[in-house]
């Protein structure tokens, strides 16, 4: 019989901040506002008074008069989160990390390695994290992944939920929540399903699964599935390696041309982040990598301020790094991108739109590519890489190219406002992406 645990840290970036700062203990706090005035962590304190994530810190200042804003320390968060998986490590290796803060953990060995209990081992990971750090966690102690994460979210903060082996309790525990509960239902699926009169996970259990595949597509059967928490997923340890995403390329010919160097560089970062996107993660960290034909290597990292999934917001580091390390007047055989420090989603948006009209707009850009091809769209460093001469584009506002009529593409070319970027694909497919991104 399998034990899985799963553990999320309770309001980290807050609980972090709280931590390392004795006097904003027992005191609302947030953490945002520097840069985009929107809250992306709120102490528990705070939420008592209705501020929520994300939130205009403007706006959680007129619930709270007496608020205190704290600027966001990610590498105090990091520190923090490898305390909590060294901890976890001394109980069981088999640990899947989900974000800087979550994870779950096999402990079905525990009995014959440790001669423990594993509801024992998830009380000594609970006591040692806020005793050393500070900070407080939740768990859930389960079957299945699917019951240890939702027992682990339900009853924030500081909880361990234990559901019992037996399938009459884990239904019983199932059945009457939310469907919002399953994974892959978003907020969309979840209002698609409650106009359907599907609201409980117990109703989708016993739906016929022939008019939930009419509801949901391809996806009903493995939501029945969860419905009935038939959930055999194991928990996959992770290489090092996995907790990234890279892309290299290695030249036919070697290359002594700067600026097609970092137009490759920004393609492999283009499809770093489409990996990141769809996994549902964030990034904080950026590697460089290269290799000169003499075969010497050299790389560097820089890191964001703040977490990210869209692309243009490494294309800078990776710049300044490419110059950093390029300090010999020899050719380059191979480069790499590696995008590292991956946090969960970020549920922070801009002030006023701007990064959530970006992460549209690279969401629309995926589609486009996905039907029409790479040739469907392209930015500036992709027309740079297929060997466009000056001439065959003309530059327009914003540093958008369109494609000139010599081109002889048989798709229009619609200016997305967006620095770097032009769109090819059929009109009406194009017009319909973009209406459903935004």
């Amino acid at each position: 019989m399998r034990s899985i645990i799963h553990f999320d840290a309770d309001a980290f970036f807050a609980s972090v901040e709280q931590a390392a700062d004795p006097r904003l203990r027992g005191r609302a706090i947030v953490v945002g506002g520097e840069h985009r005035g929107i809250v992306a962590s709120a102490s528990y304190e705070a939420r008592r008074f209705g501020i929520y994530t994300p939130m205009p810190v403007a706006a959680a200042r007129k619930l709270c008069p007496r608020l205190i804003v704290v600027p966001p320390r990610f590498e105090l968060y990091e520190q923090f989160s490898a305390n909590i998986f060294g901890m976890a490590e001394e109980l069981t290796p088999v640990i899947e990390k989900q974000s800087i803060d979550e994870a779950y953990m096999d402990l079905t060995g525990s009995r014959l390695c440790l001669r423990k209990e594993p509801l024992e081992l998830a009380e000594k990971l609970r006591r040692d994290v806020k005793d050393w750090l500070k900070v407080t966690i939740s768990q859930g102690l389960a079957r299945t992944k699917l019951l240890s994460q939702i027992a682990g979210k339900l009853h924030k903060p500081d909880a361990l939920i234990v559901i019992p082996p037996r399938e009459e309790e884990e239904l019983a525990f199932l059945h009457p929540l939310p469907v919002k509960w399953l994974p892959g239902i978003g907020e969309a699926t979840s209002q698609r399903m409650a106009s359907a009169g599907l609201t409980r996970i117990g109703q989708v259990a016993h739906m016929p699964l022939e008019w939930l595949g009419e509801l949901l597509g391809s996806s009903a059967r493995t939501l029945r599935e969860f419905a009935n928490n038939v959930d055999d997923r194991p928990v996959v340890v992770a290489k090092a390696d996995a907790l990234s995403y890279s892309h290299q390329e290695t030249f036919a010919t070697d290359v002594m041309d700067v600026a097609h160097i970092q137009a490759v560089l920004r393609r492999l970062a283009d499809r770093a982040f489409e990996s990141v996107r769809a996994d549902g993660k964030q990034v904080r960290t950026v590697t460089v990598k290269i290799r000169y034909t003499d075969m010497d290597e050299h790389q560097g990292q820089s890191s964001l301020r703040e977490p990210t999934d869209v692309e243009t917001d490494a294309y800078p580091l990776m710049s300044h790094l490419l110059s950093r390390l390029w300090d010999r007047r020899v050719r380059l055989r191979m480069v790499q991108v590696k995008l590292s420090n991956v946090y969960g989603p970020q549920r922070q948006m801009d002030l006023f739109g701007v990064r959530e009209r970006q992460r549209r707009l690279s969401q629309t850009c995926e589609r486009i590519r996905r039907r029409f091809g790479d040739r469907g769209l392209m930015r500036e460093h992709d027309w740079r890489l297929e060997g466009a001469q000056p001439s065959a584009r003309q530059p327009s506002r914003g540093g958008v190219v369109r494609q000139n009529a010599s081109c002889r593409h048989p798709a229009r070319v619609r200016q997305e406002g967006v620095s770097g970027v032009s769109v090819v694909s059929g009109r009406r497919d194009l017009e319909r992406s973009t209406r459903r991104s935004g």
